[in-house]
């Protein structure tokens, strides 16, 4: 182990003497939650911390760090960064299986199939067979599948909407629900050899109400839990970790509120308040921008928008305004020629940048900007799918179930092999022109080409978890930042947790962003066009405020996915969802105290 004084001043230097980052790292707090937003250095404070309390003994051998994601890509890149970063900071090999040995990083569902592997037949017979060879589907898809409905009576898909709800809604199951819920799992899918992705979750939770010996053993063997980007828990995996948290266990949770932008799926609201209060946790707030260090208008606008958030549009800043640019059109398609013109111009100056148009939804004004794009030979990705497609979820449930064919009971998964997957899976489609199916299936082949690079040190069972959750959960979207292409348009939900040089903001307009749903509700709502102020109004009632505030984070996720600048246009007629030409004008997004547009004139 490293001389502490020495990997004191070792860490101060890599981290700049960041105040905030080092109280974080060599706090003596038990329990500290961060507030990290994106750009602020969140991943290397979190192996500072790991290296820091490894070196003072407070992960004593055999026992073990627990770290959790909502995504077990997300996850492997943790490992990745630990295993890169954390060995010469505690003087140990740089060996994938001494890493291991230290910390298990995954996803709630990958810890959830851990366990079930090992201790599920104690709660069904069916679990004796290796749960990941189970088809993981989403209770809403139960019906897509006649061998296993016609097993369910209507009772029982009533209790399994009935829980699905409760947990979009931000509820944990009743405990009448949780029961049924878990005897039809049991008794109808199982045998069948499927399993719902909530069970997986639900029946852990089952199994350490029932043995609890089992649940002490992994409070004990994980003495510190670390969760990333933790604004995202949903109400079944907060009870989860609610379970493996004992007096003793030392935590750490990592997130940004401002970028909580799933609350309609479940994502739980101000749980980074309830957690601190909870759990008696101390709270830091990292406050520099690695980011855009060099760029005074991007560190503005971040720190702007955060005000605003942070006071509910009382925030009210007479200097450091951030010029923000923008380009403004007399209809969609000046809009959409400005920002290819400007592509253009990007192109031109850097031949090798990278490029997102990211939409606030899926909209006539995209196929616009596509048209634009392919008139001027611009090459780009479409990837603007949602999770509800349907060619979107029936793509990855042809994958997951070629893949576990293939792959359910092998021992090895090669380049080869995964390229020869790929390609059953593209034949599958031979006779599609479905750009959304071509475009899916470009994702995969670059994910496969990345995984045998920066994961070709991580084990067959890692290749295989990482497939599997990618297909179980609709994640293929994720592998957009494997694509050799500059330009992609997308959406920002499909963008959260990638990064581009540029990204353009099209559409930032009342009624589209925010949605119909949030201007409708707004008093302002027949005002002036020209420039929406209504967060500036006063008083937003407390349900408009809601409304905007859960806009903002979607607005601050779709700034942030820029490493060097962002713009944002819009037009003077926009197309609802009728498809009848509407005029229109900047949102109150870029409304708000603190903001100036730049380059745009409007009319």
């Amino acid at each position: 182990m490293p001389n502490i004084d020495a990997l004191k001043e070792l860490l101060s230097h890599q981290h700049e003497g960041d105040e905030k980052q080092l109280e974080v790292i060599f706090s003596e707090a038990q329990r500290v939650i961060v507030e990290a937003p994106a750009g602020y250095g969140k991943t290397t404070t979190m192996i500072s911390r790991i290296a820091y309390l490894f070196a003072v003994g407070s992960i004593p051998n055999p026992k073990q760090i627990l770290g959790l994601t909502f995504s077990v890509n997300a996850a492997l890149k943790v490992k990745r960064e630990i295993s890169e970063k954390l060995p010469a900071l505690i003087n140990a090999k740089n060996n994938p299986t001494i890493i291991n040995e230290k910390a298990t990083v995954t996803n709630y569902h990958g810890f959830c199939k851990m366990v079930l592997k090992k201790y599920g037949y104690l709660l069904f017979d069916a679990l004796r067979k290796d749960i990941n060879t189970f088809k993981a589907i989403g209770d809403n898809e139960i019906s897509k599948y006649p061998d296993i409905a016609c097993l369910l009576t209507q009772e029982d898909f009533q209790v399994t909407v009935r829980v699905e709800q409760q947990i979009k809604e931000g509820h944990f199951p009743t405990k009448e629900d949780l029961h049924l819920y878990n005897q039809i799992i049991s008794k109808n899918l199982l045998p069948m050899g499927f399993i719902t992705h909530n069970a997986v979750i639900l029946f852990t939770i089952d199994l350490f109400a029932k043995f609890p010996k089992i649940k002490i053993f992994y409070q004990h063997y994980y003495p510190l839990i670390i969760v990333d980007e933790f604004q995202d828990t949903n109400s079944i995996a907060w009870e989860l970790l609610k379970q493996l948290i004992s007096d003793e266990t030392q935590l750490l949770f990592l997130g940004d509120p401002l970028q909580r932008i799933y609350g309609f799926i479940g994502a739980l609201p101000n749980i980074m308040s309830v957690a601190a209060e909870q759990y008696n946790m101390t709270p830091i707030t990292l406050n520099q921008n690695y980011r855009f260090r060099y760029n005074q208008d991007m560190l503005k606008l971040d720190a702007n928008i955060r005000a605003n958030a942070q006071s509910e549009f009382a925030y009210v800043e007479e200097e450091n305004v951030a010029n923000l640019s923008a380009f403004w059109g007399q209809n969609q398609e000046d809009e959409a020629n400005q920002i290819v013109d400007k592509i253009e111009c990007l192109l031109n100056s850097e031949p090798t940048t990278k490029i997102a148009i990211l939409c606030r939804g899926r909209n006539p004004n995209s196929s616009v900007i596509e048209t634009a794009l392919n008139d001027k030979g611009i090459n780009y990705f479409y990837g603007m799918f949602t999770d509800e497609d349907p060619d979107y979820i029936d793509f990855h449930i042809k994958c997951q179930d070629l893949f576990i064919s293939k792959f359910g009971k092998r021992k090895s998964i090669s380049k080869q092999s995964l390229i020869s997957f790929a390609e059953s899976v593209s034949n599958a489609y031979d006779t599609s022109s479905d750009k959304t199916i071509n475009s899916l299936i470009c994702l995969l082949k670059a994910l496969i080409e990345k995984m045998s690079i920066d994961y070709a040190t991580i084990s067959p069972e890692d290749k295989y978890a990482l497939l599997i959750d990618i297909f179980e959960n609709r994640q293929l979207k994720q592998a957009m930042e494997y694509i050799d292409t500059n330009i992609i348009i997308t959406t920002i939900h499909g963008a959260k947790g990638l990064e581009w040089q540029y990204v353009f903001l099209p559409d930032t307009e009342r009624w589209i962003f925010p949605s119909y749903h949030t201007c409708n509700n707004c008093v302002s709502k027949y005002s002036s066009l020209k420039g929406c102020k209504c967060v500036l109004s006063t008083p937003i009632d407390a349900n408009t405020k809601m409304l905007l505030l859960d806009e903002l984070s979607v607005f601050y996720v779709g700034v942030t996915r820029a490493r060097k600048q962002v713009y944002v246009s819009a037009s003077a007629y926009r197309y609802n969802a009728s498809n009848e030409l509407k005029s229109s004008g900047f949102s109150c997004m870029v409304g708000m105290s603190g903001i100036k547009l730049i380059n745009a004139k409007v009319d």
